[in-house]
């Protein structure tokens, strides 16, 4: 029997290592590709992935080492993601053995996670049972008879049922007899993100009507395609979404929906299990490994059709994929911030174009390029115009912050807004504040001297927390306790810019013995309690919940009838392009919240630049308007969707090495790009916060008519910076159109 090799790449994310390496197959062993193997590498062990058999080695045959042994008994990952983790490395410049890890959850390397088992009693002998039961009928005035009784009537019933460790001898004596069979069955733990059996029918309107008819004509004709749905906050996306579900699940095909944030997750999980049952699998970051891991292995078994979660969820395990939907697809949290920063809707239209499926992505403000691609025709455009069973959108009203300063009200609550809220107590309804800063004080100083609190380990101030008295660094979370007066002059210190903390605070003061809730990352921090925070403002009426960007987006409140955004100008004048798309997208999707259901909503914008443009753009709801103004500035400017923009960004504990090794980045690109017409480099220049830490951020930038032409020229330049042994404490990474 002649000899057979296959490819493995090994389980060791370094980019020295990341090379294809050929084993040779024991016999015995077949269907080798995706699965997990033991193999020697070097003088060590190490787990890695099989890609693919061959019939002959790349290299010498003597230096081929046999695998050691198979160490799943199933595939860990099908063809489709060995694919698509290859086209992750090309697009993203990573290692093949990381982008393999996206595939399967963590706890699969290293076996880290065990399967829950229970025992269960199966009946063996039905005419053993039914002697044993006339046995215990003869027997019937004594309370053990009774309890086995009861226990071989379950069996008859339904065949198999848990085991009853108070009945262990009688179960014994039953095993012993051939009666019955003790085994251990697996058990998935689901996790319980607020599933519900109520059943609710839905109506469309004409608009849902077509949207539904245009995406299931190309789902039956299996043609890859991208839809944007553009329809304002209260629309009925979410119906639409669900139709087009019921469809491709009825073609024996499977759905994914992905959603921005875990908050929204048991909402829109809510939603969909009113039509689908055991179908749906969850799939987010914030599940346990054990839940995580046994609705992967749901997903790959073909046990659950449906897919709903976060950024993550696109890499579920899914099998024939007939429509991926993207909910609120502008949002930010889409894209990775860590290495390899892929943003999950390229990852979509990789998985669609592959499987003939439908990208479906939904926004009330869809992103700036997303819309354009739309408008000329890249993208098929759906609108939603109007909101769902003519509900109207909220009254919206702006309060100008600097008259609210002259006329002395110091508060981050304008006199507009006091009254809104206090007519909604009068009226039992419900109110929702936004601001996107949590904690109590942006930072504290004393205005005698200057001095102002800053992290050791990064180049920011301290946040200060009323919560324990402390002050806290947001990006490596140093901490401290705050000093009673300035620690260099002894002065009074003072704290400037309002939190979340500071605005419960003075909400306390002025409506005192009323509840408010809290939602930020400071009280979300344990698993499930942004749910169980929903949950009680829903349930219990809270009168006014105050949150950040989490409470934004994909939330529906019946009571709640009014909305106040708190700080609308703070990310307005960020250093970044999308600075406007963002604020626009923001104050549009809260204001969203007030006023879904049959009472009408209202909301209040605080802002000191109320004649902004962008800003009366927002309280209008005009997406148009704001599309028109930000794509025309957006071609003037050169930024996308018109240009593409590479980010170059070197990090380490060396400030100067950091430099230097920026500076040779910048001249390589010049030299890699000289005969690209358009191409431009800028920098290097350090980061807003360029410290973080104890690591410095310098980054150089590349911006070019069409990124296509200029990556190869990014990957050379990253593998000459990150092969050259003078900038050893440094490590370079490369991110494409990036989001900050």
């Amino acid at each position: 029997m002649s000899e057979r090799y296959c490819e493995v790449i090994v389980d060791i994310a370094h980019s020295s290592i990341d090379h294809i390496y050929d084993y040779r197959v024991p016999e015995g062993l077949t269907d080798l590709p995706g699965h997990r193997v033991l193999v020697p590498f070097g003088r060590m062990d190490v787990e890695g992935i099989v890609l693919r058999e061959k019939d002959s080695p790349g290299y010498d045959r003597e230096k081929i080492k046999d695998i050691i042994r198979v160490l799943d008994d199933v595939r860990t990952v099908s063809e489709e993601q060995i694919r698509l983790a290859e086209y992750m490395c090309a697009k993203y410049r990573t290692t093949m053995s990381f982008a393999l890890r996206f595939m399967f959850p963590s706890g699969v390397r290293k076996d880290r996670v065990s399967k829950k088992e229970r025992r269960y009693v199966k009946a063996v002998s039905e005419e053993g049972l039914l002697e044993e039961r006339r046995a215990c009928y003869a027997k019937n005035g004594n309370v053990k008879y009774k309890r086995k009784l009861a226990y071989i009537d379950l069996l008859l019933e339904t065949g198999e049922v848990p085991y009853d460790s108070s009945l262990s001898n009688v179960i014994s004596g039953l095993s012993e007899k051939g009666i019955v069979t003790v085994f251990e069955k697996e058990i998935m733990r689901s996790p319980d993100t607020g599933r519900t059996a109520e059943k609710r029918e839905i109506s469309f309107t004409d608009e849902q009507a077509e949207a539904i008819r245009r995406i299931e004509e190309k789902t039956d004709k299996k043609e890859n395609c991208t839809f944007l749905l553009h329809g304002v906050t209260g629309s009925g996306k979410t119906e639409v979404y669900i139709e087009t579900v019921k469809h491709v699940l009825s073609m024996g095909r499977t759905a994914i929906v992905l959603v921005p944030e875990i908050s929204i997750t048991p909402q829109i999980l809510r939603e969909f299990s009113r039509h689908f049952t055991d179908e749906i699998a969850v799939f987010h970051s914030g599940l346990s490994d054990g839940e995580r891991y046994d609705e992967w292995k749901r997903i790959r078994s073909g046990a659950a059709k449906l897919v709903i979660g976060t950024r993550s969820a696109v890499f579920a395990p899914v099998s024939d994929l007939g429509i991926l939907i993207m909910d609120e697809e502008q949002e930010d949290t889409y894209k990775s911030e860590n290495s390899p920063r892929y943003h999950a809707r390229d990852v979509a239209k990789y998985l669609c174009a592959h499987a003939k499926a439908l990208l479906v992505m939904g926004s009330a403000t869809p992103d700036i390029c997303s819309r354009y691609y739309a408008e000329t025709g890249r993208y098929h455009l759906f609108r939603l115009p109007d909101r769902f069973n003519a509900m109207r959108m909220p009254e919206v009203r702006i309060a100008d912050m600097k008259r609210e300063l002259k006329q002395g009200n110091g508060t981050s609550i304008s006199r507009l807004l006091r009254d809104e809220i206090r007519e909604n107590l009068r009226r039992e309804e419900q109110t929702i504040l936004f601001l996107n800063r949590r904690g109590a004080n942006k930072l504290v100083t004393c205005a005698e001297c200057g001095y102002t609190y800053r992290c050791p380990n990064c180049s920011a101030a301290l946040t200060y927390h009323s919560v324990g008295d402390r002050l806290i660094c947001h990006y490596c979370g140093h901490s401290r306790r705050l000093d009673s007066a300035c620690p260099d002059c002894g002065e009074k210190l003072s704290f400037v810019g309002v939190g979340t903390q500071k605005v419960v605070k003075e909400l306390d003061e002025l409506f005192p013995g009323v509840p408010v809730l809290r939602m930020d990352t400071d009280s979300v921090t344990p698993v499930g309690s942004h749910r169980t925070l929903f949950e009680s403002f829903r349930s219990q009426r809270i009168p006014i919940l105050v949150g950040t960007q989490m409470i934004t987006k994909g939330l529906n409140f019946e009571n709640v009838t009014l909305v106040g955004v708190l700080s609308a100008d703070q990310s307005l004048y960020a250093a970044d392009y999308r600075a406007g798309e963002r604020t626009f997208s923001l104050i549009t999707q809260v204001i969203g919240r007030s006023g879904r259901f049959e009472k009408p909503g209202r909301a209040v914008i605080q802002t000191f630049t109320p004649e902004n443009q962008i800003i009366r753009q927002a309280a209008a709801q005009d997406y148009e308007s704001f599309y028109e103004a930000e794509i025309g500035l957006r071609r003037v400017t050169g930024t996308p969707p018109f240009t593409d923009i590479f980010v170059l960004t070197a990090m380490g504990e060396d400030a100067d090495a950091v430099q230097r090794c920026c500076v040779d980045v910048r001249s390589e690109l010049m030299r890699l790009t000289r005969d690209i017409p358009e191409a431009r480099v800028l920098g290097p220049a350090p980061l807003p916060v360029a410290r973080v830490n104890r690591t410095w951020r310098y980054r150089v930038t590349l911006t070019c008519p069409e990124g296509k032409t200029v990556r190869p020229a990014v990957s050379r330049a990253l593998m000459a910076c990150n092969n050259n042994k003078k900038y050893r404490g440094v490590s370079l990474y490369a991110d494409y159109n990036p989001l900050d």
